[in-house]
């Protein structure tokens, strides 16, 4: 009887242990998939997806996110990603102030080189949309009305630039004003506007 008992119950750890292994294996193969999407589109995300023994589901994507559902066996998984700029940013400028424009020129002289701009001016409806979904930023997000990106006063650089820009910033006419909560965050200072 006791021999029956301990074999049920290896079966029962046995079943179990399958269950974290396949629920393991689904959350990896939609982690795995939603970089690759929040990267190059659903057909990486659908691909890394295969690679991972399971196939996508279901795939949603916002203006700063990528998430994808993934079934491997009889598992499910969801995941969500940041989509990430450009690694050296877009240098967009288009639409940034005059005294912004004026302060990474000066930037662009004292670096050596252009200031990479990963996001510059926003309009309302792309801060909303950030709003919106900013549980997913890695950085704070203004409420609309209330962001100096939407008076083209502010810019978002690579975080990999951050202490050359920071070396230069003082005599560009550019600050830095949330060090530890947004350091990829510049403003023209009050001073130079």
């Amino acid at each position: 009887m006791a021999v029956l008992l301990v074999g049920l119950l290896l079966v029962g750890l046995g079943r179990m242990a399958a269950t974290a292994v396949a629920a393991a294996q689904a959350r990896t193969a939609a982690d795995a998939a939603a970089l690759a999407g929040a990267r190059e589109g659903p057909a990486a995300a659908r691909e890394l997806a295969v690679g991972n023994g399971g196939s996508v589901v279901a795939f949603d994507r916002g203006p700063e996110w990528f998430e994808v559902t993934v079934r491997v066996g009889n598992r499910t998984a969801r995941a969500r990603a940041h989509r990430e700029p450009p690694a050296g940013g877009t240098g967009e400028r288009s639409g940034l102030a005059p005294a912004m424009l004026a302060a990474l020129a000066r930037a662009d002289q004292l670096t050596g080189t252009t200031v990479p701009v990963v996001s510059g001016y926003r309009s309302r409806a792309r801060q909303a949309a950030l709003w919106a979904n900013r549980e997913s930023n890695p950085y704070p997000v203004a409420p609309p009305g209330r962001s100096r990106h939407e008076t083209g006063m502010a810019i978002d650089v690579p975080l990999l630039f951050v202490p050359r820009l920071v070396a230069v910033a003082a005599d560009s006419g550019l600050c830095h004003p949330l060090p530890e909560s947004d350091p990829v965050h510049f403003v023209v200072c009050q001073s130079h506007q």
